[in-house]
């Protein structure tokens, strides 16, 4: 008697053991598939709010700018470049662009320590269409602009900014997720700021929404309201960030006023075509201004705060 309960016991022991080493070889397994990587990966069952298995990075440590016809860079420019550098410590900086870059600004940065070694060019021709469809000849540079970052993260990933988008601190805690962007509540999506690895689901869907979908005639209807259609089906391929990708409601607080809270954000969008909303509030602002590194000491607003903390003066 004692001896069948003595191999009785033996033998759950071992099918319990068999039954762990089942579970722990299917939980290294699914964490070895988005161990630091970023190359293909099937992205079925992730789970956009609590990231890969190991809190590994998926998404590569790169940033880039789109910069169509643009060959100087604005003093506003320059910052949030150098804000992306400062703040995220990139493996790259990529600028995609259809012209070779030239003014004083450009060699401000040649001039950062370090900036060089990681900030490349990339020519990258305007898109002129999208699955066959002409693009609007009106807005083809903006259009062209959306087309160009939904392609960019496609084949490299990473994080996507607006020139004009300001980077405050690392994005690093995204990283780990398949894909992130700013989404507030009752508002179409941003795609300002966008972070995401190169076969994020939500990417491709949002490519092949253009598909006989484009619609010349209308500014941001495939960047950011059809697309936010798509996600209101399916909200569990991104990250939605309602707040700290600084996307509405903070313009008119960057630029009137000292505004200390800017510091708890990750993004913001400075809008700079957009000044013509700003109000003249105080007796130092005119508005609209094109900013520059010496007339921005006149203006006591949370922009000069933010320029101090990473431009060269």
């Amino acid at each position: 008697m004692r001896s069948t309960r003595f191999w009785s016991f033996w033998l759950w022991l071992i099918l319990l053991a068999g039954i762990c080493l089942i579970f722990l070889d299917s939980w290294r397994s699914g964490r070895a598939k988005f161990e630091n990587n970023y190359e293909a990966v099937d992205f079925e069952g992730f789970n956009n709010e609590t990231g890969s298995p190991s809190g590994c990075y998926i998404v590569p440590n790169f940033v880039h700018f789109v910069r169509f016809n643009k060959p100087k860079l604005s003093f506003v420019e320059a910052v949030c470049i150098l804000s992306a550098f400062y703040h995220q410590k990139p493996e790259k900086i990529y600028i995609h662009t259809n012209v070779k870059a030239v003014g004083k600004y450009w060699q401000v940065l040649a001039k950062v320590k370090g900036l060089s070694q990681v900030l490349e060019f990339k020519n990258l021709p305007i898109p002129r269409e999208i699955f066959g469809q002409k693009l609007s000849s009106k807005w083809n540079v903006f259009h062209g602009g959306d087309v160009a970052r939904l392609r960019i993260l496609s084949e490299f990933g990473g994080l996507f900014l607006d020139n004009d988008s300001y980077l405050v601190r690392s994005i690093n805690p995204f990283r780990s997720l398949e894909m992130s962007l700013g989404w507030q509540p009752g508002k179409s999506l941003q795609n300002q700021v966008i972070v995401a690895h190169k076969d994020a689901r939500f990417l491709k869907l949002w490519l092949e929404s253009y598909r006989d979908n484009y619609r010349p005639d209308l500014w941001y209807y495939n960047a950011g309201q059809l697309p936010t259609k798509i996600l209101e089906k399916y909200p569990h391929l991104v990250h939605r960030v309602h707040q700290l990708f600084g996307g509405y409601g903070v313009v008119r607080s960057i630029f009137q006023r000292k505004w200390p809270d800017w510091k708890n954000y990750y993004a913001l969008h400075l809008m700079v075509r957009h000044q013509n909303l700003l109000k003249n509030v105080n007796a130092n602002a005119t508005y609209p201004v094109v900013f520059d590194e010496f007339n921005i000491h006149k203006y006591p607003i949370a922009f000069r705060d933010m320029a101090y903390d990473v431009y060269p003066f």
